[in-house]
């Protein structure tokens, strides 16, 4: 049965897909209500980064009894987005997942979502599409100001003056972490110079460990991945070189620590974006019935949901002077001195221009 909250949702699977999370054993609080039912579908956890982030969120709403999760891993398999989908949108109060598919998830809401009106479905990271239906929800990030940031510490760690930064693929949402990398390695350092490459998948660590052997063979001393579970490969290929890694939306550090204690140490900190901060806060809000309707809700620094990990590690490795300048960076972008475009609206000149800038 589904439950109405200022709007009231719907989801989720069969098939034989993986299913994690779970909330009270009845779907019920203690007092008896019903919970509202979530599910998050994605292609697998254990990236330690952009997956597990948004787990991560939902859960800590499990563990304060508001809501009955689950999670569904649907694998590597895109011919099973539309049918998973179809079948979370049957069961579940709240829908959740990115633009699974490369796009297949919002295909499907545009044409779809208007017949499942007691379901809100939320897209998260996917700023270039917005849809009219009260019952599709956007959330987006600034990733180029956290990117800013972690530009801006890589040129200043950087002992070499070349860096390095891989994307999963070529898309607007691995552009604007890109515009921002490099304007803030240049903002420190003008004549920085950037390898740049893309894995053309999201999964595939071995590829992304090639590129970074191919990028420290060019010089660089910094590697920054922004390619989910697949940059991890990215990461190892500097911790093996003994280099330093940058991670990206959650804090890799803290991922890493206990399974990968030697790799965790070399990755000075992560471009953060916090997606399961946003599901936290946005989910809890319709729990709470203070939820507002956006076509596209933006979370950024102020919300917590952008900027660097500056943990113990970041602490350690990282001179005083060096972070000084990165707190005065961050006062900048904060007071409106630094403003970091956005590749969102720029054309693929303009970013072939920038990239060429730092060649």
């Amino acid at each position: 049965m589904k439950k109405l909250l200022a709007l009231v949702l719907a989801g989720v699977m069969a098939l034989s897909l993986v299913a994690c999370g779970g909330g009270e054993a009845e779907g019920t609080t203690e007092s008896g209500e019903e919970l509202l039912k979530v599910n998050l579908i994605v292609q697998n956890l254990g990236d330690k980064s952009f997956n597990d982030s948004a787990d991560s969120g939902l859960k800590r709403l499990v563990a304060e009894g508001k809501i009955d999760y689950t999670c569904t891993e649907y694998g590597t398999d895109n011919s099973k987005v539309v049918i998973t989908m179809e079948e979370a949108a049957e069961d579940y109060d709240v829908v959740i997942c990115n633009n699974l598919g490369f796009g297949m998830a919002t295909d499907w809401l545009a044409a779809n979502a208007a017949s499942y009106p007691e379901t809100t479905f939320i897209i998260y990271d996917e700023p270039s599409v917005s849809l009219p239906d009260k019952n599709v929800q956007f959330l987006c990030y600034k990733a180029n100001e956290s990117d800013y940031v972690a530009g801006a510490l890589a040129a200043l760690i950087s002992e070499t003056g070349v860096i390095g930064f891989v994307g999963g693929m070529e898309s607007p949402v691995i552009h604007d972490f890109l515009v921002g990398y490099i304007l803030g390695a240049q903002y420190v350092n003008p004549d920085v110079k950037v390898c740049v490459s893309y894995v053309g998948s999201y999964t595939d660590a071995a590829k992304a460990k090639d590129l970074g052997v191919q990028d420290i063979a060019a010089g660089a001393d910094v590697l920054h991945q922004v390619a989910g579970s697949a940059g991890n490969g990215y990461l190892e290929a500097a911790f093996e070189a003994g280099k330093y890694g940058l991670g990206v939306d959650a804090d890799q550090y803290e991922a890493f620590k206990e399974s990968k204690p030697e790799l965790a140490k070399s990755i000075v900190t992560s471009s953060l974006k916090d997606v399961g901060e946003s599901l936290y806060v946005v989910v809890g809000d319709m729990v709470d019935g203070t939820y507002e309707w956006a076509e596209q809700l933006w979370f950024g620094m102020p919300e917590k949901c952008a900027g660097i990990a500056e943990n113990e590690n970041y602490l350690a490795l990282v001179s005083e002077e060096d972070r000084a300048t990165i707190d005065d960076i961050k006062a900048k972008m904060a007071a409106g001195e630094i403003t970091v475009p956005t590749a969102y609206g720029m054309t693929a000149d303009e970013i072939n221009a920038l990239v060429d800038s730092a060649k």
